[in-house]
Formats: structure tokens, sequence, C-alpha cells
């Protein structure tokens, strides 16, 4: 018992903060997302319905190596799961596990709850690193967890919920020092197994983190051997576990589309992009501009004004009423981590920004970088996310300087959970909307109700389902069709993965499929493109808005 105890006295930030995450997550998204063997709320359309798809297809799959690879998904050509993110870390674990497995089986709720949990959990653990109270740790853990750039991507892209990450390499750089160089190494070495086995834009976005360390341990003439190992260690694994899950196994096509359509407005932090019902949301560029999120929360907005506040009402009674002239003396010095965190931050804004920058709806700017750098960045795809690590930054040091500058000692606590709950009722519509998608019962309704396809699926020797249509541009359509493959374990020659690569592959292979038609196969077209339904050695017929073509 007394172990228990002393395990309870030693840990309780990081647990308390941890429940602080869990219970937003069943408040907010429900315990019926919970239940592994309902799947319904994940067939609703969007990133989450093809994250599910890649992991039943996953599961379908035989084992090949590398281990992420599957080939039905993209018939005959291999993908990696890492391309549907579906958390491969989860969906490699529970294959292994597959034959004890429901036939309906998800682990996408507890995967979510699990990250909120970790975000509750590592944001208590920063705030008392710098502030020694429990109290304001614990509370002040909510604003980590309820920030709008985690609560909007748990609900579009479960895999990006693991921003738990981005916290933990913030404290594994903080405590640097005082851990020894194996366990410092050890500790980023699994991390990089972690962000390649979850989600790749982690990849980076850590490894920015560990550099940020790093460089300041330069600047600053620290030792800098044990950032090196831990750099080598964190590359290594991270690498190793890409490839280990397939991810090159082909070559990656950069989406040019992306570029300057999804980065970081430089209104971001002070945007709220429709997350509170006070501040008007500002002008933004690009189609994907959500991409860009930045803003913090109106909680994190009041805390840093109310800290600021309490600053200048010290400093003006320093030397007003105590005539303390020194107070007028500027004085400025890099406490403990500062230059990391500058270097990080112009890091992660840089990328974040990207070649082309914009203010509003306004580009201000369009670099003409050489064209590996841009094609790099084309690759990023997405840089609008990689500001994430400077909104995290900016809700610890807000909390932090809060609680430096009041001048009660429980002042701080009871003002982080009033601007808790104003960051909750100012985004309630966000808050309301997740809870009437994720908290409700859903009913998949398939859009495929014709009694052909009962016939189909009863048919032994069919295999394969083959698009010859585009069916990327009806989202619905698409997903039905490909919901009714896995559920009959048959292929589809082609998915909406993130993968660029393995779709030219398909659109090749397409016209090598057309001239050798198969009996085990369904050729499924628009109804609109009836015209490309002449080949002699097939029958077609037309069922619920679309034609199916199979062999004679």
């Amino acid at each position: 018992m007394q172990s228990v105890l002393n395990y309870w006295k030693k840990h309780n930030v990081w647990i308390l903060g941890a429940l602080v995450g869990n219970i937003t997550f069943i408040c907010i998204f429900g315990v019926h997302v919970l239940n592994v063997t309902y799947t319904d709320w994940l067939l609703g359309g969007g990133d989450i319905t093809q994250n599910y798809l890649g992991w039943c297809f996953f599961r379908n799959s035989d084992w090949f190596f590398p281990l992420g690879l599957m080939d039905n998904a993209s018939y005959p050509n291999p993908v990696s799961v890492i391309f549907t993110d579906s958390v491969p870390l989860f969906a490699v674990l529970f294959k292994m596990l597959r034959a004890v497995l429901p036939g309906e089986f998800q682990y996408f709720g507890i995967w979510s709850m699990l990250c909120m949990g970790a975000q509750g959990a590592f944001g208590a653990l920063l705030i008392f690193h710098y502030v020694k109270k429990k109290a304001e740790a614990v509370v002040g853990s909510l604003l980590f967890v309820i920030t709008p750039i985690m609560l909007g991507q748990m609900s579009l892209n479960m895999a990006l919920g693991a921003q738990w990450l981005i916290l933990l390499s913030l404290y594994l750089g903080i405590y640097r020092l005082e851990i020894t160089k194996k366990k410092y190494m050890i500790s980023w070495g699994i991390v990089g197994l972690l962000a390649g086995s979850i989600q790749l834009y982690f990849v980076p976005m850590c490894g920015f983190i560990l550099l940020s360390f790093l460089l300041a341990d330069v600047i600053q003439r620290r030792k800098y051997t044990r950032d090196l190992w831990a750099f080598l260690s964190y590359i290594g694994t991270a690498v190793g576990t890409v490839a280990l899950l397939g991810g090159f196994s082909h070559k990656h096509l950069p989406d040019i589309s992306l570029l300057g359509q999804s980065s970081f407005n430089l209104n971001g932090l002070l945007n709220p992009q429709g997350w509170s019902q006070v501040l008007t949301s500002l002008p933004v560029y690009g189609v994907n501009s959500s991409e860009g999120l930045a803003f913090p929360g109106t909680g994190i907005l009041l805390t840093l004004a109310v800290g600021t506040v309490a600053w200048l009402l010290h400093l003006i009674y320093r030397i007003f009423v105590k005539r303390d002239k020194e107070s007028l003396q500027i004085q400025w010095s890099w406490e403990e981590n500062g230059v990391a965190y500058l270097v990080l931050v112009v890091i992660s804004v840089l990328v974040a920004v990207s070649p082309k920058a914009a203010y509003g709806s306004d580009l201000i700017w369009n670099l003409d970088l050489p064209n590996w750098l841009y094609s790099l960045w084309q690759r990023i795809g997405s840089c609008g996310r990689f500001i994430w690590p400077v909104v995290y930054l900016v809700i610890l040091g807000s909390v932090v300087w809060m609680e430096k500058k009041m001048p009660w000692e429980t002042m701080a606590a009871v003002l982080l959970v009033i601007f808790g709950i104003l960051q909750i009722y100012d985004g309630k519509w966000q808050l309301m909307q997740r809870q009437v998608q994720f908290g409700t019962d859903f009913i998949y309704e398939s859009r495929l109700e014709d009694e052909k396809w009962e016939e189909w699926a009863e048919e032994d020797d069919l295999k394969h389902m083959v698009f010859v249509s585009y069916m990327l541009d009806d989202e619905e359509l698409m997903y039905s069709l490909s919901i009714y493959a896995a559920q009959n374990n048959m292929t589809v020659n082609y998915f909406n993965y993130s993968c660029q690569t393995i779709r030219s592959l398909a659109a090749e292979h397409l016209q090598e499929e057309m001239n050798n038609v198969q009996a085990d196969t369904l050729y499924i077209y628009k109804a609109a493109e009836e015209d490309k339904c002449f080949n002699p050695k097939m029958e077609y017929v037309e069922v619920d808005g679309v034609i199916v073509g199979k062999v004679k």
C-alpha cells in the first residue's frame, strides 16, 4: 500500500493531467466510440472513413515484407498502410491478432482517447516544470487538450491526434541535461519509432524540436555530444520504422496543388477560423487554409493578456510607488531553453509559411527557390501543420507567464479554471458539432441498395473491383463501393490514399486491365459514361447510379 501511495505522490501530476484529457474526450466524443465493434461512426465520409477503410483493407491483405504493405487497396500494386493514415502502429499490432478479432472491429475510439489522455499528461508535466505547482499544472493541462488544432485534427484525421508527440519532444528537450546520455538517446529513439509508425508529419516536426535543442547547445557553447547521439538515434529509428512499414517501397510524386494552399497564414495566431464566437474570423488565402490553423484559443489569449497586465501593474508600482529607478532598465536573460525555443519558432514558421507567404487573403511573397528546395516543400504538402510546435509554446508560455506574475499564490489556478471554461464556452459550437458527429448513434446507409450487390457478394469467384471511371470526385460513391469491397474481401484498383505515385500507377495499369478483362472482376463505370461500355466480352447492368460490367 505504501508503494502505491509513493508512486501516486511522485506521479500524480501527469496522472491527473491524463485524467483531465480522458474526461474531456468523454464529454466531447462520448463513450460509444470506445466500443470496438461499433464501426458505423467511421463510415460517414471524410478522412476518418479513409482511415478506417485503410485498416479494413490492411487487415484483409496477406502479409508482405515490408510489414506495412497491402495489395488489395491498389491491386495489383502494393501500397503502405502509412498512406491511409490508419495509425500503422495499431494497424500492424491488431493485424497480428486478426484471427481472434470480431468481424467488425475498430481501434480508432481507443486511440483517440489515449491521445487526449497523453496530451493532458504531457501538458501538465510541461507546466509543472516551470511553475512547480500541481494545481496550476493540472488545471492548465486542459488548455492543451481543448486547443483548436488538437480537436480540429482529431475529428478529421485520427492519426494527427498524436500531437502529444510534440509535447513529449519538448519535455525531453527540457530535461536533456538532467538524464544520462544513454537514457536520452534511447528516449529519442522511442520517439522516432512512434513518429514513424503513427503519422509521417510528426517525423520532421519532432526532429525540428530535437534539432532546436541541439543548435541551442551549440550556440550557448554547451556540451552537445548527447544531442548528436540522440539525433542519430531519432533519425535511425524513424527512418528504419518507415522503411519497415513500406514507406520507401515506391517513389513519391509531390502534390503540387497543396503548396501555398495549406500554409500558415501570418494572421494565424489571431485568426479563429470559426473557433470563436467573440473574435471574428479573418480573411485567409488558399482553398485548404484550415491546415494552417494556429489559433490557440480565447482562453489562452486571455491568459497572456492578464499576465501582461499583471506585469505592467507591478512595473508601475515599482516605478511610481517604490521609486525603484532600476525598474526602468530593460533586462533580458535567456532562461533555461529560451534559445532553443527561439530556434524552434524560426524553423517552424519558415517551414509552415512556405515559399508562398500570405497575410489574410493577400499573397505577400512568392519566393523563387532552387528546384530541389521547391520540390521539397511540395513533398511536405500541408506545411501549415508545422506551426503546431509554436502554438504549443504560446500555450505553455502564456500559462507560465501569468502564473509568475500573479501576486497571490492560488490566483493563477482560479484564473486558469475560469479561462478554460471561457474557452470551452467560446468554442461551444465547434464542440457541439463534434458531440453530434461522434456522440450520437450513427447508422451507416450504403448507396448500394440494389439486390444485385448481394448476388455478386455471394459469388465466390468474384475477387476484384476495378474503377474504370474516375471516382475520387464523388467521395460518397467511392466510399460506398470501397466499403462493399472491403466487407466482401474484394480488392480495388485504387483508393483515396495520400500517395500520388500509386494513383499514377493505377491509372497506367487500367488500360492493360481493360485490354484483358477477367471473369473474377467487377468493372465500375459512372452512369454518365455509358459510351465506355462497349467491350463485346462483357455484359453491363446499371444499378444505383453506376454501370457494372462483368465478363459474360
